[in-house]
């Protein structure tokens, strides 16, 4: 009896592997409890426990819409975001330059132009995720509308506020100056994003193997197929 084949031997695995239960999402599970709950004949005690899981279902789903929708405006002002800090870093990069090297009226001139370039970048620094960045460098055509200038201060004043009350300001001062993150910044998720990198390669690598595998054993029954008609 011929042997099967490594494609034959592939499909009958996939066949009595067992099939996976489909996850249901958030809005299909709001919605089967929004129709059980419609039945009249539940028990009080039955109900109450359903709406609370309705509830906090419901307040998962609102949850995870603000969260997308923080991060669409996150990625569309990144770029801008980011130009403002540059621009900032080299500024304050300038300054310090010159302040080492200056003295008296002038060095005091610097100082306060340094300050106010520092509090600019607090304002980049701690501005809130998910709200429209209101950039501190506009287009002299399209100047901010009075509510946005309004705003911007606001943010600034909160932003020396959040400065202040740091106990630690070396990742702060690492963001003034560097493009780079800190080496010691967040480890744990660093970590993370490591091994979830060596999974990804090994799961590769093994992909690689089990295609290598199939294919020699293809071709060593195509051998013997050719064979058997000799």
């Amino acid at each position: 009896m011929a042997r099967p084949t490594a494609g034959t031997i592939l499909r009958m695995k996939k066949a009595a592997a067992k099939p996976k239960k489909k996850t249901l999402s958030l809005k299909n599970k709001i919605r089967n409890l929004e129709r059980f709950l419609k039945k009249d004949s539940l028990p009080d005690d039955v109900r109450k426990a359903k709406e609370d899981e309705l509830k906090e279902l419901q307040q998962q789903s609102e949850d995870k819409k603000q969260e997308e929708n923080s991060r669409e405006i996150t990625l569309k002002f990144k770029k801008v975001k980011f130009f403002d800090r540059r621009r900032l870093m080299r500024t304050l990069k300038k300054l310090k330059r010159q302040i080492e090297s200056a003295e008296g009226k002038d060095k005091a001139k610097l100082e306060a132009e340094f300050e106010i370039a520092r509090k600019d970048m607090m304002y980049v620094y701690f501005y809130p995720k998910g709200e429209p960045y209101i950039n501190l460098f506009p287009d002299a055509k399209k100047p901010h509308s009075k509510e946005d200038l309004t705003r911007q201060e606001a943010l600034k004043r909160s932003a020396v506020e959040k400065f202040n009350a740091l106990e630690n300001h070396a990742a702060f001062e690492h963001y003034c100056f560097n493009d780079t993150d800190l080496p010691d910044e967040k480890p744990e998720k660093r970590r993370a994003d490591e091994d979830k990198k060596h999974k990804r390669k090994e799961k590769r690598r093994k992909t690689a193997a089990t295609v290598v595998a199939d294919t020699e054993l293809d071709k060593a029954e195509s051998d013997k197929d050719d064979d058997f008609f000799l």
